[in-house]
């Protein structure tokens, strides 16, 4: 199975952060779907998303379970799927029940600066096109949970960085073993939107696959 592993072995820090090169020259050729590395989200196809005015191609690759907390783009950003499952709400807050389902082939279009979330029911890979920059920029702060301790994430899809803030958000520690609904696994890492009161969990099973669970989805291993 194709997996994000951008919430693997480098942990939630590293791995959100972890960008696979272009598979074939920038002038063109095809780029095949293919299990993507570990330990990497965001896989840079054409261009590169950081730079301004210029035309980009990359995919995204979540694992199931996963919540992208409300964030903005400067620029209008395409989005298509590839394989699994995707939903795609529009506002400021993390309204689950504005999320509209977005079935493999679908493709979503969000304005520049327009407040967005999303949501992985399995696991799931994205192709995402337009003009760079592209930056994911939380509406609220939002923190993630890692060896590290708390840090911020001043980009979604970046690694966070040191805070002095201390959000009353992450209830599960960093190797806690609990049950969940995808089975058994240890907590690798997390994320929070205290203003969306939403947290969300990244558990590894005995197996190495991974996925991503809420609080009341969890409960102590037996």
């Amino acid at each position: 199975m194709i997996r994000m592993a951008l919430a693997a072995a480098l942990g939630l820090l590293c791995s959100a952060g972890a960008v696979a090169q272009p598979a074939s020259p920038p002038a063109g050729g095809v780029f095949p779907l293919h299990t993507i590395a570990e330990g990497v989200w965001v896989e840079k196809l054409v261009g590169d998303p950081e730079v301004p005015d210029a035309e980009f191609v990359i995919r995204i690759h979540h694992d199931p379970g996963y919540f992208v907390l409300p964030h903005t783009h400067p620029r209008t950003e395409n989005i298509t799927v590839l394989s699994g499952e995707w939903a795609l709400g529009m506002g400021a807050r993390l309204d689950r029940s504005s999320l509209v389902a977005m079935p493999q082939g679908a493709l979503g279009v969000v304005p520049p600066k327009m407040a967005h979330f999303g949501y992985a029911k399995v696991e799931t890979i994205l192709e995402v096109h337009g003009i760079g920059p592209f930056v994911n920029l939380p509406v609220d702060p939002a923190f993630e949970l890692s060896a590290q301790g708390i840090l911020a994430k001043p980009s979604l899809l970046k690694p966070g960085v040191p805070t002095t803030a201390k959000p009353d958000c992450f209830k599960l520690k960093m190797g806690q073993q609990i049950q969940g609904p995808m089975g058994a696994g240890t907590v690798t890492g997390a994320f929070c939107s205290p203003s969306n009161m939403f947290t969300e969990y990244w558990i590894e099973k005995v197996d190495g696959k991974r996925y991503w669970a809420t609080l009341d989805e969890l409960r102590p291993a037996s």
